[in-house]
């Protein structure tokens, strides 16, 4: 099973074949866009620029069509949860 993290919005921020690489292709995407990912307890008037709280995003179980729509088109792409599963568009209307 692959996995995926996202935020509030529903865009695709991170994705791997564990809950850890998922983790750590987000925190990548997050620092190459400039946005600083901190946890609950960081006081966020300290921080400076772009960030976002860990807490804000969320790891869901994704299947394989998921992941390469992210592979190939980036985290921006319509998706569905089905089963507790993120699927895409065409996964769930089948």
């Amino acid at each position: 099973m692959a996995y995926i993290i996202t935020d509030n919005d529903g865009t695709i921020q991170g994705a791997g074949d564990t809950v850890d690489a998922a983790w750590d292709d987000a925190r990548a995407t997050l620092a190459a866009a400039q946005v600083e990912l901190i946890g609950d307890d960081v006081d966020s008037t300290e921080c400076l620029g772009n960030w976002t709280r860990e807490s804000g995003l969320r790891c869901l179980p994704a299947s394989d069509a998921v992941i390469a729509d992210v592979n190939d088109m980036g985290g921006d792409i319509a998706w569905r949860m089905v089963g507790g599963v993120a699927v895409t568009t065409a996964e769930a209307d089948a």
